[in-house]
């Protein structure tokens, strides 16, 4: 497999995974504050963090955001752009994926370009919130039935599931950080739907309480999204599933990793089944949450060293004199 069609999946599926976590961010935020008064401060600045915008121009007001964050072409990071993107990798490997996939997210591009998208969107928030996550719902399972589970699907799921462990410990990370400063509203109604906010965002409210019935959300819900061994959106599984693709790509056991992506995944896997979510409490959940996200993007620097780089070595690089 090339380097381009193995980097093109990924990516495709990275994009599509990002609109999925932006339509569900900018959806359970404003349903919280419908619900609950939060200071402005706290509103819609966390979104952008979130998302890694920190160039919005703009006064953080709900209506200004959404659409930066929904339908603005120059903000990378939005909705309309991650599906565009999507689209543009998925065109690239047309003859790798299923017709299927291709004439799912076409579709569904050109409908976020109609006329048709807009009226939904200003008459329906929460529906076009769905219809985007449903998107990337669909697109995945058209993808496990029509496509054959090789090397390009591979690359597919280490994408999806790369973004999905770097936005877990991104949205944990933003929004425990604004409850931090009142420990005073331990308890009360705005405290409790800040932490159903956080487990919303990650898909993990129902997963949640059916799986822990601890009553301190404090430790039981960073515990939940960071280490869960099984909740398909912690991080902990999240990189399990990284580490089983890069490993079926690669065709080395799991137990001896042989190349830079795979040593970069096995050193943080073994690091979070080390460490427990009181060691994470008393060092600083932030710090340590930070850490996470750091090595996450180390490892896909890491994933493109190894299978997209396609730079030539040149022969000193490959250990012996050249003027030999």
């Amino acid at each position: 497999m090339i380097s381009r069609v193995a980097e093109h999946c990924c990516w495709l599926s990275r994009y599509l995974e990002r609109a999925e976590n932006t339509a569900r961010i900018l959806e359970v935020n404003q349903t919280l504050l419908l619900d609950f008064y939060v200071p402005l401060e706290e509103q819609w600045q966390p979104v952008l963090i979130i998302s890694g915008v920190h160039d919005y121009p703009g006064p953080y007001e709900a209506e200004l955001v959404q659409a930066h964050m929904t339908w603005d072409n120059d903000n990378l990071c939005s909705i309309a752009s991650s599906i565009a993107f999507a689209r543009e990798n998925a065109r690239v490997v047309r003859e790798t994926i299923s017709a299927e996939m291709w004439s799912h997210l076409n579709h569904w591009n050109r409908w976020m370009q109609s006329q048709d998208a807009r009226e939904v969107y200003m008459g329906d928030r929460h529906e076009f919130y769905n219809r985007i996550r449903r998107i990337n719902q669909l697109f995945h399972g058209i993808t496990d039935g029509t496509m054959a589970h090789e090397e390009p699907w591979e690359f597919l799921q280490l994408g999806k599931a790369l973004e999905r462990a770097c936005q877990t410990a991104r949205v944990l990370d933003v929004k425990y950080h604004t409850l931090l400063p009142n420990p005073e509203m331990a308890g009360t109604p705005v405290h409790n739907a800040h932490w159903v906010a956080i487990l919303t965002s990650c898909s993990a409210y129902e997963p949640y309480h059916k799986l822990r019935r601890m009553a301190d959300p404090e430790v039981a819900v960073p515990e939940f999204l960071l280490f869960h061994p099984t909740f398909p959106r912690s991080v902990r599984n999240c990189l399990y599933q990284v580490r089983r693709a890069a490993h079926a790509i690669s065709g080395h056991p799991v137990s001896q990793p042989e190349n830079e992506a795979e040593r970069a995944i096995g050193g943080l896997v073994g690091w979070m089944q080390l460490v427990q979510i009181g060691d994470l409490l008393d060092a600083g959940l932030h710090e340590g949450i930070t850490s996470i996200v750091n090595r996450i993007h180390e490892i896909g620097e890491a994933i493109y060293r190894t299978y997209f780089d396609i730079r030539v070595q040149i022969p000193g690089e490959w250990g012996f004199d050249p003027s030999i």
